[in-house]
């Protein structure tokens, strides 16, 4: 059964971003919805915003005069990795970025390059955060780019690449809580890998060179990537013993050559570790894409296994973000951007019960 947001100020927001309601509109206005809240994180907006506003709160980072050309964090339920992942965003400020390029890998289909979805705006309880139409047109003159219209009812034949993607989507509310106004380009990343099913480096260039255009003073590049992902489930299990001792030697080989912004370096760990990394490929774009002058740092890193107790199944979370000394922050514009349409409910007392919310359902096309 499908579900729909419970707030009517979404749908005025959509209204206003159809272009404040024009006698004639040019199209009907594509919309993907959220499939990932009320698993990934809370699908009612006042409780998501006040569980936003304690992982910022308790996120301790640096003050860094510099400018923020990307990070990486991990797109994981919020109450697993979202202590960790609201780090590399605390710093940001309503209005401070018009373009926020996300990089995600494929979890839900395989693909070979890399994919925009077909729509005007991605949708989260938060209201709705408008496709830069006009960057994703110039992305698509790129043999490695293609766009994909949403397409719920599955038909044989045809991957379902953006329709179930939580990559990107679990992303979006942390930055419209700090942003507040901006626009993505949001672009799933498939294997990235030749005739032989290897590793393609050519192929990571050949994105470099389409994203670079994109790169000025008002843009932001995430990757969206979680580490070590450790157990069966994941088919690696490379020891039995000592195993947050493993996992830490693991992410933290991992880290350095990140840090390093070491492609080729990282590739080879890949290859010799077989560690299972998500968003690899995402990260060799992002270690490619930035200017080689960025400084890199980890602000937060925790292992599930240890928080969950269990060591079976365990994701490693890790927040990067990467600073152009050449470039001062970019300017916040908190007058230019209008207010989330959602009114934040004070957090409920202790022991009192906030009630749980809904598991999210995608809407579904209706049978003919």
């Amino acid at each position: 059964m499908s579900r729909r947001i419970p707030c009517i100020a979404v749908l005025v927001s959509l209204v206003l971003l159809s272009g404040l309601c024009p006698a004639e509109p040019r199209h009907r206005l594509r919309v993907r919805m959220p499939s990932a809240a009320g698993t990934y994180y809370p699908d009612d907006p006042g409780v998501l915003l006040n569980t936003l506003k304690g992982f910022f709160d308790a996120a301790d980072t640096p003050e860094v005069p510099d400018f923020l050309a990307g990070c990486i964090v991990s797109p994981a339920p919020y109450g697993l990795a979202g202590p960790v992942t609201a780090h590399a965003f605390k710093s940001l400020q309503p209005g401070q970025y018009d373009r926020v390029i996300i990089l995600t890998p494929s979890h839900t289909a395989q693909i070979e390059n890399c994919s925009i979805a077909a729509v005007d705006a991605y949708v989260t309880p938060l209201g709705p955060v408008p496709l830069d139409a006009e960057a994703a047109r110039t992305l698509l003159f790129s043999p490695l780019f293609t766009s994909r219209s949403l397409q719920y009812r599955k038909v044989a034949q045809r991957e379902q690449v953006h329709e179930y993607e939580y990559g990107d989507e679990a992303l979006l509310p942390y930055l419209q809580e700090r942003l507040r106004e901006f626009k993505i380009v949001p672009i799933v990343v498939g294997k990235l890998t030749d005739a032989t099913d290897k590793f393609n480096p050519g192929a990571v260039e050949g994105i470099v060179d389409a994203l670079k255009p994109l790169l000025d003073g008002r843009t932001l590049v995430v990757a969206s990537s979680s580490f070590t992902h450790f157990g069966n489930d994941f088919s690696n299990r490379p020891f039995n013993d000592n195993i947050v001792e493993g996992i830490e030697h693991l992410d933290r080989q991992a880290f350095e050559l990140v840090l390093a912004r070491d492609m080729n370096g990282f590739e080879r760990y890949l290859t010799k570790t077989k560690n299972v990394i998500d968003g690899a490929r995402c990260i060799q774009i992002l270690m490619r894409l930035l200017p080689e002058r960025c400084r890199s740092r980890i602000l937060a890193y925790e292992i599930s296994g240890v928080k969950t107790g269990d060591l079976n199944r365990s994701i490693s979370f890790a927040a990067f973000t990467f600073h152009d000394p050449a470039q001062p922050a970019a300017e916040a514009r908190p007058d230019k951007v209008r207010p989330l349409p959602v009114h934040v409910q004070p957090p409920a007392r202790e022991g009192a019960d906030s009630g749980t919310p809904p598991v999210e359902s995608v809407p579904q096309e209706s049978k003919p």
